[in-house]
């Protein structure tokens, strides 16, 4: 009789746990590096976005202030300003936390919603500027009324509107009055504009910190009337600008030679001697968790440490002032 082997079946117990132990440390394994290429990815997604978000904000406070004091086809003319204008005669405002005065650009009704809200230990810049597009316009010999070409020209003019004539030797800063159809009385200026002189509005641009449900952001309140200080548009430009730290560079000597940098309470009211800006902005990454312990950053000349998971990164930049308005 013929002795046949039998076939193994199954797996014994030793192999059996042999196999899930494998198992088990060939999971282990996958997820850690699935866990730490999501880390990876999170990590490297959210700087992208808030390199992207610095960019933005440097380049549009930079446009802005570059702006500043531009009147249009000669900003050495000769400026004058209307009585409604004689405190806001120069291009460049700057204020620390909670130091916005009653006349400020900010204040609507003798309160100042946007100030009260202004994170606390950050600055504010206010800009002057002419805008870019103008309107061919004249005065017809007298020092009260414009008048442009047709009514379609002027219909984003309404009575209070600050605004700017200029014919390239002398420039009037004044108040729009009454609009009937084609002409505008307007507050007294200093003299009268021959044909093709140039009207155009003025702007104010206020950039501050602002907290937004829980979240810290850069916003811009653009003034499009001084008479009439109610029409405010704030608009929130970034999410996640912690701080913004702003120096001004006065020109000690009066010829660029020795230039200092100073906060707003240094340099006070008087700007005619600052040549540039410094902006410092501090930016956080909008998720958390992202660092395994609190970061340590520098920011303004200074140490600081995190109280919570976010990235927090630096940017800073100078600006040259090309218009600036000195009053």
């Amino acid at each position: 009789m013929i002795n046949m082997k039998r076939k193994q079946r199954g797996l014994s117990l030793i192999e059996l746990m042999i196999a899930t132990s494998l198992s088990l440390i060939l999971t282990t394994g996958v997820i850690q590096i699935f866990s730490s290429s999501k880390q990876t990815s999170r990590v490297q997604d959210s700087l992208a976005r808030l390199q992207e978000n610095a960019r933005f904000a440097l380049d549009l406070l930079a446009h802005d202030i570059r702006m500043a004091g531009q009147l249009g086809c000669n900003s050495n003319a000769s400026l004058n300003y209307a009585t409604a204008l004689t405190n806001h005669g120069a291009s460049i405002f700057g204020y620390e936390h909670d130091q916005l005065p009653a006349n400020s650009a900010l204040v609507v009704n003798n309160a100042n919603p946007q100030r009260d809200n202004i994170v606390a230990d950050t600055d504010t810049i206010i800009i002057l500027s002419a805008s870019p597009n103008t309107i061919p316009v004249s005065s017809n010999g007298t020092v009260t009324t414009i008048t442009a070409p047709d009514a379609n020209t002027i219909n984003n003019i309404d009575a209070g509107d600050p605004l700017l004539i200029s014919d390239c030797d002398n420039a009037d800063l004044i108040i729009a009055g009454d609009i009937n159809d084609n002409v505008i009385t307007t507050s007294p200026f200093s003299k009268a504009y021959r044909d093709f002189s140039q009207l155009a509005a003025l702007n104010y641009n206020a950039y501050y910190i602002r907290e937004n449900n829980n979240q810290k952001n850069l916003y811009r309140s653009t003034v499009n009337g001084i008479a009439n200080v109610t029409r405010i548009n704030s608009d929130p430009l970034l999410e996640g600008v912690e701080n913004m730290q702003i120096l001004y560079g006065e020109d000690i000597n009066g010829d660029g030679s020795s230039i200092r940098y100073v906060d707003a309470t240094t340099i006070g009211a008087d700007m005619s001697k600052v040549s540039s800006i410094r902006i410092h902005l501090l930016l956080a990454t909008l998720e958390d968790g992202l660092a395994t312990e609190p970061q340590t950053y520098w920011f303004n000349g200074a140490d600081h440490s995190a109280t919570d998971g976010r990235l927090y990164r630096s940017f800073t930049t100078t600006i040259q002032l090309r218009n600036h308005i000195k009053a």
